[in-house]
């Protein structure tokens, strides 16, 4: 770490003003106050003050009395402060000269030379840009006519299905040098072609029954990362069979909650940092919808918009990119009336490159749902799932949006086929979950919902236990989860209407969640 004497602190003051600009520092008066005393002390020397105590009294107004160990607000608030600047620092702030870090530990910032900025002549490979899977074709053990035709159409529509998904490629024909190879080695012909993942199986009879076996193979080890078998009676109504197969691999294959992309982001080291900027924007924003934290949330869209700056022509970027500004806000991280004007601009953007971008349809029916525009919501919607309806992690993203739009049964039910097909489903379904059953008033299911959420960073995890116990009449519990969400998020009494209206259509619903929990204690400050 650099001293505070090594940069000069008209530097150091630049960059308190540069930081304090961001949307997040000016929706929040207490983190600003917070940062700009510590900074303050600092420059002066003053180090040795800054304790809990001071902080507290001198940046957050607390009265003289106030006792640090009875009242955690500072340690709160300093995690809060924490958050932001890494917050800004992956996004607005990742080229600035100086960094103001808050370790872990103590309250004394540090300030540090950026040495992370982009050299405008670093080249940036571009070459590959999402996981290369290849189908090859699947044996037959027994050399019967039916079973070799069968063989040869399920693995061109699992091919045909899988390139449906546009940030996953697939190869699928292949020339006489190839398929020698393939009967020699696989993995040295996927190799040979530049294919991370290899689907293939064989179909056999035992005892008279049919058994069709699918593999997923990592193609650098050789592991095998899914096996399926299918075991239909008879190829009597092959298309039926073909079509369950199709589906069922497709679905638990591809989009964000696909096998493929989690064994991506576990072998990340290998097969994402030395590929493409845009790879390594995908995968952190699949990473984000496996698994909240604030750090891969940041990182999502500190990535994505490195990429759209370093490969302006990939639509697929531009509307995560569009998405990832729209969940700051559901996730309580901003309120500023510019983020749905700049999502629309990057959504837009991605339509324009490829009008038949699902990712961008996606993004598009979310962001009306914001604009609060009923009828093109579920336009968008009815669009994007039209352009691949295999892609489940979608179709849940998109059912749980048309809840929220007021499509209610609608939605519902393509959530529930969505996780029937893939039961893995990105974490914030269960908050549409959560919506639609209060809007029936099945309580006991919303809190069955909630339970399963287990993301402690976000404020739907605490809020959605506390308003479903309180609808429960279990105010002890209820009580439990609304000081935790007041401990995380202090500002909820005066934020969290303006935060569920914001894509809630429901004022109804909105009224009975806040009443829920104002009746358990949360001051009426609406």
């Amino acid at each position: 770490m650099e001293s505070t004497k090594k940069i000069p602190s008209d530097k150091i003051y630049n960059e308190l003003e540069n930081v304090l600009k961001f949307y997040s520092f000016k929706n929040s008066t207490l983190l600003s106050n917070f940062l700009r005393y510590i900074v303050t002390e600092t420059i002066d020397e003053r180090q040795q003050f800054i304790k809990e105590y001071s902080i507290a009294v001198n940046a957050l107004s607390r009265p003289s009395h106030f006792n640090p160990h009875d009242d955690a607000m500072v340690r709160i608030h300093a995690g809060r402060l924490r958050k932001l600047l890494t917050e800004y620092y992956s996004s607005d702030g990742k080229d600035n000269s100086v960094i103001i870090h808050v370790p872990k530990g103590g309250y004394v910032p540090e300030f540090v030379h950026n040495n992370k900025m982009r050299s405008p002549d670093l080249p940036v490979s571009t070459n590959k840009t999402s996981p290369v899977i290849t189908v090859f074709p699947f044996k037959t053990i027994a050399h019967r006519p039916d079973l070799e035709a069968f063989s040869q159409i399920l693995s061109e529509e699992i091919s045909a299905e899988l390139s449906r998904f546009q940030d996953i490629s697939v190869i699928g024909h292949f020339s006489s040098d190839v398929i020698a190879k393939i009967n020699e080695n696989i993995l040295e012909a996927a190799n040979l072609i530049g294919a991370d993942f290899i689907i293939t199986g064989h179909i056999q009879i035992i005892s008279n029954k049919l058994q069709i076996r699918v593999n997923l193979i990592d193609s650098s080890s050789g592991k095998f990362i899914l096996t399926k078998l299918f075991t239909p009676a008879t190829l009597d109504d092959g298309i039926r069979i073909q079509n369950e197969i199709v589906k069922d691999i497709v679905a638990s294959m591809g989009g964000y909650y696909g096998i493929i992309f989690k064994e991506m982001i576990k072998t990340a080291p290998s097969k994402i940092a030395n590929n493409s900027v845009v790879l390594k924007a995908i995968c952190s924003y699949h990473e984000y919808h496996c698994s909240y934290s604030i750090e891969n949330y940041a990182t999502a869209l500190s990535n994505l918009t490195e990429a759209v700056e370093l490969a302006p022509n990939y639509a697929i970027v531009w509307a995560m990119l569009g998405e990832m500004q729209l969940a700051s806000i559901a996730l309580g991280l901003d309120n500023c009336k510019k983020t749905i004007e700049k999502s629309s601009h990057c959504i837009s953007k991605a339509l324009n490159i490829d009008p038949n971008c699902q990712q961008a349809w996606y993004a598009l029916a979310i962001i009306n749902c914001f604009k609060k525009d009923q009828d093109n919501c579920l336009a968008a919607a009815e669009q994007c799932l039209k352009i691949n309806p295999n892609s489940s992690g979608i179709a849940s993203g998109i059912g749980c949006v048309l809840i929220f739009a007021g499509y209610f049964e609608k939605g519902f039910n393509l959530l529930e086929n969505a996780t029937h097909i893939n039961p893995a489903h990105p974490w914030w379904i269960n908050v549409g979950y959560c919506y639609y059953y209060i809007h029936k008033k099945e309580y006991q299911k919303s809190l069955y919902w909630a339970e399963k959420m287990d993301f402690n960073e976000t404020i739907w995890d605490s809020l959605l236990k506390a308003v479903s116990l309180s609808l429960l009449s279990e105010d002890a519990k209820a009580k439990t989860h609304l000081n935790n969400l007041l401990e995380l998020q202090p500002q909820t009494a005066t934020e969290l209407k303006e935060t569920l209206s914001s894509f809630m259509f429901s004022d109804e619903i909105v009224f009975r969640i806040i009443n829920s929990l104002k009746r358990i204690g949360l001051k009426n400050d609406f």
